[in-house]
């Protein structure tokens, strides 16, 4: 069995601009795969295993970055690391999941 048959939401390749940090750093990367639970993330600074930051991710929709106030680190891989999304204001979970509603939809 994988890794990824243990996921409650299906994730979508993509690729979108985000920052992530915290109150003293923050750098930039790539989203490379969404759900409505985390995503993974190209980065040239990645974060240890296990630390919490926040992510701001832009949609490309000329609206402000969906900021995930609280995502975990759960894995790093080079320069990749995949996060679990902790805590997000309502409205911009709404947000996000309209985003993930229409990769669902999108063949």
């Amino acid at each position: 069995m994988t890794f990824r048959s243990h996921r409650k939401f299906q994730r979508f390749a993509i690729q979108l601009p985000c920052a992530l940090g915290d109150l003293t750093h923050r750098t930039d990367g790539t989203v490379i795969n969404l759900s409505r639970q985390g995503c993974a993330v190209m980065t040239a600074q990645p974060p240890s295993v296990s630390s919490h930051l926040a992510l701001w991710i832009d949609l490309l929709d000329d609206a402000s970055p969906i900021e995930i106030e609280l995502a975990g680190v759960r894995w790093i891989s080079d320069e990749r690391c995949g996060f679990e999304f902790i805590r997000i204001t309502p409205e911009m979970l709404i947000r996000l999941g309209s985003f993930v509603s229409v990769l669902e939809h999108t063949p």
